[in-house]
């Protein structure tokens, strides 16, 4: 299914599901989330003020996409694409396990980062191949 333009925030109601959708030009604002599985992809979406624990992130595409002050602890991004993508000061940081965030098959395309923690590591590893 495809969903264009909405607004989700945590204090008005987020998305029936995280799964099999497309998001077009939608903002994702405020948000809490354990746990999600997110196969969905994204397209120039904005997440602002998200917090994302053990968020398993699974063949998810994402194009176009701002993160703004984000959150994500602990999260799996297993073969996903970054395609376009933006992070301003958004921290990748472990979980209660001390577990990292993994990045296991993930591709990413001319992606910008400003004030952002834990994704250097990440990204060493895609200019060394470049």
């Amino acid at each position: 299914m495809q969903i264009d333009s909405e607004t989700f925030d945590r204090e008005l109601a987020g998305p029936a599901t995280w799964e099999e959708q497309t998001f077009r030009y939608c903002t994702f604002q405020n948000f809490e989330v354990d746990g999600p599985h997110i196969t969905a992809n994204f397209i120039d979406c904005i997440f602002d003020h998200c917090d994302m624990y053990w968020a398993l992130f699974n063949v998810a595409t994402l194009v176009g996409v701002t993160f703004r002050d984000c959150q994500f602890r602990g999260c799996a991004f297993s073969g996903c694409r970054f395609v376009e993508c933006t992070f301003e000061n958004c921290q990748f940081t472990t979980d209660n396990f001390n577990k990292p965030c993994r990045f296991e098959g993930t591709r990413w395309y001319n992606c910008k980062q400003s004030g952002t923690s834990g994704l250097d590591r990440e990204w060493a590893k895609v200019e060394s191949l470049g």
